[in-house]
């Protein structure tokens, strides 16, 4: 019963850090260049996570989603704001032709983190199918 209430606690905590990047990511987007937005993002996610932006890339293209699931505490929850701010990333680099590759891949990872969750859970989501339907065609 310990062991669960920590692992509990340890979730809240992430939620609670990836919400707060995805409300500065949000900010930050009206005003900053997406290189600064996702430099931000990254030094946020290794200060409170330990873990950058290439990092969970690289975890989600060598050992997939389940394994953050497993193995880094992330929740569904978790998974769903990660995707938001790798959305929210990809969005302003998408137009610059220095970062469009880049936001290729932001939205590829989404689209793949969004899809994973609606196979895990059942429980529809309307934001999170449109934002699928808008990642294929941009990808596309």
């Amino acid at each position: 019963m310990l062991n669960e209430d920590y692992i509990m606690k340890q979730i809240q905590q992430l939620t609670q850090v990836l919400n707060r990047i995805l409300v500065q990511v949000l900010k930050l987007k009206k005003s900053d260049s997406a290189t600064e937005i996702a430099s931000f993002t990254s030094q946020k996610l290794k200060e409170k996570l330990d873990v950058d932006i290439e990092e969970i890339s690289s975890i989600m293209d060598s050992k997939g989603l389940a394994y953050l699931k497993t193995h880094k505490n992330f929740d569904n929850e978790n998974l769903n704001i990660l995707a938001d701010i790798f959305y929210e990333l990809a969005e302003p680099c998408f137009e610059d032709s220095n970062t469009h590759q880049q936001s290729l891949k932001l939205y590829s990872q989404s689209l793949q983190i969004y899809e994973f969750i609606e196979t895990d859970e059942k429980t529809y989501s309307i934001d999170r199918n449109v934002k699928i339907t808008k990642i294929k065609d941009i990808l596309e």
